[in-house]
């Protein structure tokens, strides 16, 4: 299987950083090209609090469009082919739904490894890309331990 479409989801966490400083010579060796993504949870019904949300989603999309770009032009340094979008939405709804978009060959992202009621509590946003993923998921685990 050739792999030339990589997915690399991001939040711009230490954690994610660790799983792009990993990736990008994964996917130089591979000659793939990566697609960054950012997916910001926005809430989908208006109350009281919805202006000051507005104002503060504006913020957060200024913000991942800058740090998205910062993510293209270091790939492009290291000749890699790169894009990126921002999603709204859960994010491994929009993680799965941008692997099939972009015909994702693969898709690499970061986890925090967590066990017992840290997990049960938190969920895990990669292991349901893990279990739905129509293609491969690399995880990559950060060196730090988690809290």
């Amino acid at each position: 299987m050739k792999i030339k479409k990589v997915l690399i989801p991001t939040d711009f966490s230490e954690l994610s950083n660790e799983a792009i400083d990993t990736a990008l010579p994964m996917v130089k060796q591979l000659g793939a090209e990566i697609s960054f993504l950012h997916i910001i949870e926005r809430l989908d019904h208006p109350d009281e609090m919805t202006a000051l949300f507005d104002e503060g989603y504006a913020y957060l999309m200024d913000r991942a469009h800058a740090l998205l770009n910062d993510l293209v032009i270091r790939a492009k340094q290291e000749s890699i082919t790169a894009e990126s979008e921002i999603a709204n939405g859960t994010p491994y709804l929009e993680i799965l739904r941008m692997a099939e978009k972009i015909g994702a060959d693969l898709i690499i992202m970061g986890t925090h490894g967590r066990k017992g009621l840290d997990h049960m509590l938190m969920g895990s946003q990669a292991e349901r890309v893990v279990r739905m993923a129509a293609c491969p998921v690399t995880t990559i685990k950060t060196r730090k331990a988690s809290s």
